[in-house]
């Protein structure tokens, strides 16, 4: 199998879909079931698709990823978390003067970003909220059910904190703000699911392994994309891993103009999500 992490030369026909969390446990040096997968698409074929724990690199897995976007070699990566804040709680500087924000705001001890508790503060200190779970336009384009600014139950905050740090320390074009070589690109697996017209809830856990196994079907017969035995067995195994393949499309969706649903007309404020037609 081709490794993405050796390649040397950018190439306009590799896509890194990233599935992504907000947690500590997740980007831990070791953990057990790993949640936060990579996988790289080159023309036709998925030719790497890995645990975060698994990349390149001797620093901390959240690093390591870093470093891998930060050499932007490929077309465009796309990640499944919040690129942007709601328009009423973003300062005047906009998104670059977000991402420098967040750049700033000290780590949590047990992970390498803040709490999501620390970007709804941060949201509050531009506008109250003037809802328990305020969304972005995008977000209701696709029906996200995350909310940016949620932080209790199944929160959305930790992902948007752990996200735009990413972003910031990626140091990276970012779609829909730049349309470059070498982009990051917000997407949401299950948006890519309805535009598929596939089943888009309840394929995680081991009852949903007919769903994924529906879903890779899709993958190989529909969208012809070149999948090995191995990567199959962990797409069967991991919705994670199914989820950053599926994200992966985003990043081709953004790059290729194939988009699914146009962009909203605040996009320079709120940013968008990709999904592939």
């Amino acid at each position: 199998m081709v490794n993405p992490i050796q390649l040397a030369a950018m190439s306009d026909a590799r896509f890194f879909g990233i599935d992504f969390s907000g947690g500590a446990g997740p980007w831990r040096p070791v953990y057990a079931k790993p949640t936060v997968w990579i996988a790289a698409l080159e023309g036709p074929r998925l030719v790497d698709l890995r645990p975060v724990q698994k990349l390149e690199g001797d620093g901390h897995p959240f690093e390591n990823l870093a470093a891998l976007l930060r050499e932007g070699r490929y077309r465009a990566a796309a990640i499944d978390a919040p690129f942007c804040l709601p328009e009423a709680h973003m300062p005047s500087g906009g998104h670059a003067q977000l991402l420098k924000d967040i750049a700033q705001l000290p780590a949590a001890d047990d992970r390498p970003f803040p709490r999501g508790a620390a970007i709804l503060a941060y949201a509050r200190a531009h506008a109250p909220l003037a809802s328990a779970k305020p969304s972005r336009i995008t977000e209701r384009q696709h029906n996200a059910s995350r909310s940016t600014l949620w932080n209790g139950a199944r929160p959305g905050a930790p992902f948007a904190a752990a996200c735009l740090t990413l972003l910031a320390r990626a140091e990276r074009p970012i779609w829909p703000w730049k349309d470059a070589p070498g982009m990051l690109v917000e997407t949401f697996p299950a948006a890519q699911l309805r535009a598929w017209k596939l089943p888009h809830a309840n394929y995680s856990d081991a009852e949903g392994k007919s769903v994924r196994a529906n879903i890779v079907t899709h993958l190989e017969e529909q969208q012809h994309l070149m999948i090995d035995d191995a990567d199959r067995k962990e797409m069967l195994r991991s919705a994670d891993a199914l989820d950053a393949v599926l994200a992966a499309f985003g990043a081709k969706a953004a790059a290729n103009r194939r988009r699914w649903r146009d962009k909203p007309a605040n996009w320079k404020m709120e940013g968008a999500i990709a999904v592939h037609a």
